[in-house]
């Protein structure tokens, strides 16, 4: 009788996990809250694979949503960029060596990513996060929380149970002609990085098969960028 109480006790604690236990757990063992607020600018660099083809990758990153990636291919150089109002592009292989408005699918992609962590202070921002319970991925168990954001955005972030970072980010294409398929971003090799805690490597996955592959080489913190560098470039 008393082992069929203790069983019963462990399943009543082991589902008695809360949300916010699990998203305070991560921004905790990530770097805290406090910190993070902190950090001005991101740079990221590294490589990038994909269709067999690996090339060099700088990821650019400032407050509140100012993004720009560089990546060389077979000598030319590829840029992405969004300054907060406008997505833009260079493309030599797609759209010439000009600079074009970022294709609606791929901007939409691009402006729902924020700077800051989108679990900080999360409710402040209207979002919604719920427990779903636990699911197994590629080996690991993790708690699935469902993140729905204000406008509506949903995402699922599997958090692993041991050390409470995410291992893998669901969301579902919205435009275009893979419009209602998952995309699955898998994240792995966390490392410490002045304190914080970032993986270092990221495969992305569309209904389970395998597409482009990031692996970080080095991330510096509050270097100072000229903000143009995020803006579309003006015409000379």
């Amino acid at each position: 009788m008393g082992f069929f109480m203790f069983l019963a006790c462990f399943q009543v604690s082991a589902q008695d996990v809360k949300v916010d236990d699990i998203i305070n757990n991560y921004l905790k063992n990530t770097g805290g809250a406090e910190n993070w607020k902190q950090v001005k600018s991101m740079k990221m660099t590294g490589k990038m694979s994909m269709q067999n083809m690996e090339f060099p990758l700088v990821i650019y990153r400032m407050p509140e949503k100012k993004q720009r990636i560089e990546a060389s291919i077979q000598g030319k150089e590829i840029i992405q960029a969004y300054d907060g109002t406008d997505a833009w592009w260079i493309n030599p292989f797609m759209s010439g060596p000009e600079a074009q408005p970022m294709p609606d699918e791929m901007a939409s992609e691009m402006k729902e990513e924020t700077f800051e962590d989108v679990f900080i202070d999360y409710k402040k921002k209207g979002h919604q996060a719920e427990l779903e319970g636990k699911e197994t991925i590629d080996g690991a168990e993790t708690y699935k929380v469902k993140l729905t954001k204000k406008g509506g955005d949903i995402r699922y972030y599997f958090f692993e149970t041991e050390n409470y970072v995410p291992i893998m980010i669901r969301s579902t294409v919205k435009e275009g002609q893979a419009k209602g398929q998952n995309i699955d971003t898998m994240l792995s090799d966390y490392q410490e990085v002045e304190g914080f805690v970032i993986p270092h490597f990221m495969e992305v996955r569309m209904n389970g098969q395998a597409g482009q592959k990031i692996i970080l080489e080095a991330i510096t913190f509050n270097e100072k960028m000229d903000e143009s560098m995020f803006a579309f470039p003006k015409k000379q």
